[in-house]
């Protein structure tokens, strides 16, 4: 390294172990800078030990995260002009918040991977709301994402309708889940979830064998449980209440989550899951129950992801999961098509072709 340039890097190094003045706004934005860094650390380690098991730390998983960031903007900006030195440790603060607690993604792995209009699949989930007050019929939504399969779930009287109505296409409908696609719908399972339902829960899965270009695969739909109830009580300032929910809802969507992938992995590989898990990626209980899966977006995805529309609060809780059958090609957010929730649209290709006789 040149001279010159070390002799900086040090007097800038050094610079952060004080203020860069004895002035009190300087001796406070140094101390608040650094308690910034610790402040973030411990805000992330917990994070991910505890969203979906404490409820504040639950409270954060499905709330604005990005409120985190504005004290850091606003030192930053105090920093660019009062002591540049410090822009460092805040720049450190960002990246913690922005990445390990709100799940910003670059998505770099998808430049390796280049398209392959021959073999690629391009799936669709959508929490549909009950298709009453959709922008688009089914098929024009369809067309425009450009799947081949699409997951619908709270899929109404109108949205059935017009699926069964597509020529050329294959359709199951639920209890509340729709699948549509371009290929022979072989068989079909779906969960028994009465002892869940008994207990409160509301989970719904179906399992079906498609016969896709490339071969037969297995494509799993899921709708779990939420902890809206929960949720809503602490907002409205029902503190106690609120939490003693989110307690049981935790044990509850636990459970949902165990049973769906256990009920997933038995109907065998090449296989994808997709749908509404009600749950961030860094939610406990989720990383629990499917940490053998490759999340499409988290690997290839861009952004924040958030697809679950709620004023000034997106949390990405709708998902495409994949076993180690397939590679990820890319993942996106569809526009919105006047859902509650945004589709999540991803192109996978398998990782072994059918090969001809």
């Amino acid at each position: 390294m040149d001279p010159t340039r070390r002799r900086r890097l040090l007097r800038f190094l050094s610079n952060l172990r004080g203020p860069a003045s004895a002035d009190a706004l300087d001796r406070g934005l140094w101390a608040a800078s650094l308690a910034a860094v610790v402040i973030s650390m411990a805000t992330a380690v917990a994070f991910w030990r505890l969203a979906d098991a404490w409820w504040p730390m639950t409270v954060l998983l499905f709330g604005p995260r990005w409120l985190l960031l504005l004290p850091v903007a606003l030192l930053a900006l105090l920093a660019a002009v009062r002591d540049r030195g410090l822009l460092l440790p805040l720049l450190v603060t960002g990246w913690l918040i922005l990445g390990p607690v709100m799940g910003f993604r670059t998505g770099w792995r998808g430049w390796l991977v280049g398209p392959d209009p021959t073999r690629d699949l391009t799936l669709a989930t959508f929490n549909a709301r009950g298709g009453a007050s959709l922008t688009g019929t089914a098929e024009s939504l369809i067309a425009e994402w450009g799947v081949d399969v699409a997951a619908f779930q709270e899929c109404g009287h109108t949205l059935r309708t017009e699926l069964r109505a597509m020529d050329g296409w294959h359709t199951w409908i639920g209890p509340s889940l729709c699948l549509q696609s371009r290929f022979p719908i072989v068989e079909s399972r779906v969960m028994a979830a009465d002892v869940i339902q008994q207990a409160g829960g509301s989970g719904i899965v179906g399992s079906h064998l498609i016969d896709g270009d490339d071969g037969p695969f297995w494509l799993t739909i899921v709708h779990l449980g939420t902890p809206r109830a929960g949720l809503e009580r602490i907002r409205r300032g029902r503190l106690v209440e609120g939490a003693r929910l989110l307690r049981r809802d935790s044990f509850l969507r636990a459970i949902e989550h165990r049973q769906a992938a256990a009920f997933a992995a038995e109907a065998g590989s090449p296989q994808i899951v997709l749908g509404d898990f009600n749950a961030p990626p860094e939610s406990r209980i989720y990383r629990s129950q499917w940490e053998g899966w490759t999340n499409a977006f988290s690997r290839v995805g861009f952004g924040i992801g958030g697809t679950r529309l709620n004023g000034w609060i997106r949390a990405r809780i709708d998902h495409v999961l994949v076993d180690d059958g397939w590679t990820v090609v890319d993942a996106r957010m569809g526009e919105d098509a006047g859902s509650d929730h945004l589709p999540m649209i991803v192109t996978v290709r398998r990782r072994q072709a059918r090969t001809s006789s």
